[in-house]
């Protein structure tokens, strides 16, 4: 008669190989996790650029997206100070100054980036992005807006780029990380 079958003995074995081949394997994976992580975060942010001017233009007004204040208590305010990593509110601006009051109305709010992520913009979109009632972005004195938004993660060769082109129609772009660039 034979046996078919593990003994105890040989199942842990199995066991124990198994933890130390999926342990040789997690740093690996963790590299490969903060990579979708980070296009994940890219194209969150251009949805909720292309939320923003879709809104404008269904409602015919001003609809911005500020950086968040980090804050605890400050809700769903726009930051005086910090980066796009701190997360973004995008909102109804009625007021046309960039920046949320208490009565205008919250269209999104996205939370804080992961730790090993930065977000920058340029000069031209470092606090806000604001697109007017025709859906083309523009700064609170009329002028046009165009920019980049620039995504970074620690120990990664490349950085995501959302670029806003001056009728405000936000594309995004992969490239490889230079030494001398943002983040």
């Amino acid at each position: 008669m034979s046996n078919r079958g593990f003994t105890l003995l040989e199942a842990l074995v199995v066991l124990a190989m198994l933890a130390v081949l999926l342990s040789l394997a997690a740093p690996g994976l963790q590299g490969l996790r903060q990579k979708h992580q980070m296009q994940s975060q890219a194209e969150q942010l251009q949805a909720s650029l292309l939320l923003a001017r879709s809104e404008a233009l269904r409602r015919q007004q001003r609809v911005t997206l500020c950086v968040r204040a980090t804050a605890v208590d400050a809700g769903e305010d726009c930051a005086l100070a910090g980066s796009w990593s701190q997360g973004w509110v995008v909102f109804v601006d009625g007021n046309d100054s960039g920046r949320r009051e208490a009565v205008e109305t919250v269209l999104q709010v996205q939370k804080a980036l992961p730790d090993f992520l930065t977000l920058q913009g340029n000069a031209m979109v470092d606090r806000y992005i604001s697109y007017g009632p025709q859906g083309r972005s523009q700064s609170t004195s009329g002028a046009f807006q165009a920019g980049t938004l620039t995504l970074c993660g620690a120990g990664q060769s490349h950085v995501w780029r959302v670029v806003i082109n001056a009728v405000g129609k936000p594309r995004l772009e992969k490239a490889q990380r230079l030494n001398s660039g943002p983040c």
